[in-house]
This record gives structure tokens, sequence and C-alpha cells, in this order.
């Protein structure tokens, strides 16, 4: 269950950025990737894990998204949080529209830090393939809902286990309400979310899903109601059930 407490702090995107660097890194390419990390620093020790990992999950993103993206993301593995303008061992922030991404990157080597640098390639990932995101919900729940699993046991399923077992949930109706989003309880709000979208992108697919990706909140439902054909409690009872199957044992639909 580490991973839970990841999910709060996993990122947002800001869109622009980031602030200007220094120039002390070293820059490692894989194909789609240029890594910036420390000289001698754990990042630069083990950028060859982190190149095999996010090469990984851009090829899981995209297949899932449905589109190709072949832009280069930038990003900076700082190996303490105040460098990076961060505050905690596991923070990282996304930066679309640069297609830069920068995160802490300390020990240990584990899921978690898979994770992390996972979840802010698919904020630049998700952006470039389908625009900008309409709600909060949709912005941070998608980063993880498209999470690969191979190098790391803390995506999709380990989400849909989680919240099939987590009591207080914030309705979807909450969730997708941007004036209620900074109230609501991080680790709930983050999981419940990427739970919630990775059901309908595994039972629905990408096309319904793109109707609603940039709905604003007040748009949301109607939106919603109009490519899935549920409303919104509708949809949750569905999702619920789902993830409540997924623990008993029974097969994906």
């Amino acid at each position: 269950m580490a991973a839970a407490a990841l999910m709060a702090a996993a990122g947002c995107a800001r869109f622009t950025g980031p602030s200007p660097v220094d120039g002390d890194w070293h820059a490692i390419e894989t194909p789609h990737f240029t890594l910036h990390v420390r000289p001698g620093s754990f990042a630069e020790q083990h950028a060859a894990v982190f190149g095999e990992v996010l090469e990984d999950q851009h090829a899981a993103s995209v297949a899932r998204l449905g589109a190709a993206y072949e832009g280069r993301l930038l990003g900076f593995f700082y190996s303490f949080p105040g460098e990076g303008g961060l505050e905690n061992q596991r923070e990282g922030v996304a930066y679309p529209l640069t297609q830069t991404f920068k995160l802490v990157a300390s020990p240990p080597l584990d899921g978690n830090l898979f994770v992390l640098m996972s979840h802010e390639a698919n904020h630049v990932i998700a952006r470039h393939v389908l625009g900008r995101p309409g709600t909060s919900f949709v912005n941070e729940g998608l980063a993880s809902a498209l999470l690969s699993e191979r190098y790391h046991a803390f995506g999709p399923s380990f989400l849909h286990r989680w919240c099939a077992q987590t009591a207080g949930l914030p309705s979807i109706r909450d969730l997708a309400d941007d004036d209620r989003w900074s109230g609501l309880d991080y680790q709930r709000k983050y999981n419940g979310s990427a739970s919630f979208l990775a059901f309908l992108l595994e039972t629905r697919g990408i096309e319904p899903f793109r109707h609603i990706y940039g709905a604003s909140s007040g748009q949301f439902a109607d939106r919603f109601r109009e490519a899935y054909g549920l409303d919104l409690q509708e949809a949750e009872t569905e999702w619920k059930a789902f993830i409540a199957g997924l623990v008993a044992g029974r097969p994906k639909p």
C-alpha cells in the first residue's frame, strides 16, 4: 500500500515552465526522452533503468490513448527537494506545454519512484495527444489511470483494489467539481479519480473518453451522459461493482 500516499504528492501539471535551470547536468538520450541527471548522482547511476521505465510507459500511454505522440520529453531528476523548488522526497511537476517534467530522484529505487516519473510523463503525453483537460479530476486521474504495471505493482490493478477496500471515497460528481477538488482528501481524490478513469478506459475504450476529457466542471455531467449513456451516479455504481468484483476474484467483463 506504500504507493497510495504517493498518489497525493505525485504531481500536478502547470502547463508552462519550468523556470530556468542551471548547467550542471548530464543529458542521457532514449528514443523519446532526454533525461537530465546530476553528475555522480543516484539518478545518473540508475538512468538506464529510468529510461526503460519511461519508454515502457510512453508505449503503454500512446497505445491506451489511441494516438501517436513522437515529441521528445525532457526530464530533470533532482537529488534533493530544495534544489528543484520541490518540497518532498517523492514529488514532481509536469509542464506539458514545454514537454518537460521534473522530480526528486532519491533512494530507494522502487515502485514509488517509477510511479512518480511515469505519472509526470503521462501529464505531458496526455496534453499533447488529447489537448487541455477540463477538470483537475481528469488531469490528475488520467496520469495515474494510464500507468503501466510492467515495472511496478501500483497501476490500475492496485488502484482498483485500494478503492474497493477504502471507505469515504468522494463521489464522482464531487471529483468532477473543481470548486470542491482542493478541499477533498488527497489520497482518496487521486486514487479514486485514477481508478474511475481507468475503469472507463478498460470497459469503454478511448472514444467516449475523448468527449469528456476537455469538459469543464459545469459541462461534465451532460457531456458524460452524452458520451456514455449514463448519469454520473449510475456510472459510479457500475464502477464500484466492477472494483468490488475484482477484489472478490470475478473476471473483468
